[in-house]
């Protein structure tokens, strides 16, 4: 899960450097940060 999070990271934040400052780059940002946020708790919680 961490690594799915952080390709979305990457993917996102390339999207926003070829200045195609659109939905998807903040949605996937958005999204791996939720990823990242829900593996955290899931470690913590185990």
């Amino acid at each position: 899960m961490f690594f799915l999070g952080a390709l979305i990271l990457v993917t996102g934040l390339s999207e926003l450097q070829k200045d195609r400052k659109g939905f998807w780059g903040y949605m996937n940002i958005v999204i791996s940060l939720f990823i990242f946020f829900v593996s955290i708790q899931g470690f913590l919680m185990n």
